[in-house]
């Protein structure tokens, strides 16, 4: 089968939101999947992106685009579009990609091309996301947007949505899943030497580093420590000793450059292994909960459930994507 993917390029588009997603389209091309025709189209015939570089584009009207294509808006400069700078771009191509969603084609953005898909009306009553830092301006500003915040990528409707950066990468390995293959999507991602792409239901926050944003040295190495020997059961008498600390100065220590104790930082862990381990193989809960560090699997479902709000049974069959073809 063969499929255009089009590339509709703002001025100050980010290079990463382009360069990952145009990557995965290649690859997937070259290894099996559908026929890939990858082009890079714009209001005007040259495009300069937020980090200087220019690429000659085509003209958006000269294309002609089937029921199955898509087309992708990569992120901009945010503080551009807040300013307005972007304006006379969006009105002029909004006749336009409102009769390519007419005609069945796929329509979707990067990190916080959102903004410029809400401004046009494109996500009015349908689920999306973009940039965490986006993500209260596009609920603030485009109210009919069903804006999701933990989310890595949505898809809704023939409409595809993703947070910031590297997440096109995994939205765009989703698509690919669904379009020709796991195994293709599985190729792609190896020769791009990276994982297996993450799920949609896993949270913009990274816990390895949302809870290592402080200058602390010692607190760094505690958090290494518990991070790399979650089958280990460190006390906190054990990493003091490591770091020739006193219990309670590394307690506090602790405490006060993360917000967490450490049990409460070395669950965070687990349970992010757990999700892992979940999406990514085929391991019972009782072969991950000790893979965990929990020697009692009920004590991993009590904890999961605490922190899911649901078992990891049922979190398991919600990362099932469901494309419309």
């Amino acid at each position: 089968m063969s499929r255009k993917i089009v590339f509709l390029l703002f001025p100050k588009t980010h290079l990463l939101d382009l360069a990952g997603p145009a990557q995965v389209f290649y690859e997937a091309s070259r290894m099996g999947g559908s026929n890939y025709q990858i082009i890079y189209c714009a209001a005007n015939q040259a495009i300069e992106f937020a980090q200087g570089a220019t690429i000659s584009t085509v003209r958006h009207e000269t294309l002609f685009l089937r029921s199955g294509d898509f087309v992708c808006v990569p992120g901009i400069d945010f503080q551009s579009f807040k300013l307005g700078e972007m304006d006379p771009v969006i009105t002029t191509i909004q006749i336009w990609l409102t009769k390519q969603r007419q005609r069945g084609v796929f329509v979707g953005s990067i990190c916080s091309g959102a903004l410029i898909l809400a401004k046009l009306g494109i996500l009015d009553r349908t689920k999306c996301t973009t940039h965490w830092k986006c993500l209260n301006y596009l609920k603030k500003s485009f109210p009919k947007c069903r804006v999701q915040e933990k989310r890595l990528y949505c898809f809704d409707n023939g409409i595809f949505t993703s947070a910031g950066m590297t997440a096109g990468i995994d939205m765009s390995l989703a698509l690919i899943e669904q379009w020709d293959s796991p195994l293709v999507a599985a190729r792609v991602a190896k020769e791009m030497v990276i994982n297996v792409r993450r799920p949609e239901l896993v949270d913009q926050e990274n816990i390895y580093l949302d809870y290592k944003n402080h200058f602390n040295p010692d607190v760094y190495r505690a958090q290494e420590i518990l991070s790399n020997n979650l089958q280990t059961k460190f006390t906190v008498a054990d990493l003091a000793g490591e770091l020739h600390k006193s219990p309670r100065h590394l307690a506090r220590l602790f405490k006060d450059h993360t917000g967490d104790t450490m049990q409460e930082y070395r669950d965070r862990v687990r349970i992010k292994l757990g999700e892992k381990l979940l999406l990514h193989t085929e391991r019972s809960i009782k072969e991950i909960a000790v893979e965990c560090g929990f020697d009692d699997t009920r004590q991993f479902l009590r904890l999961w459930k605490k922190t899911k709000g649901a078992t990891p049974k049922e979190f398991r069959n919600k990362t099932k994507i469901s494309v419309n073809e």
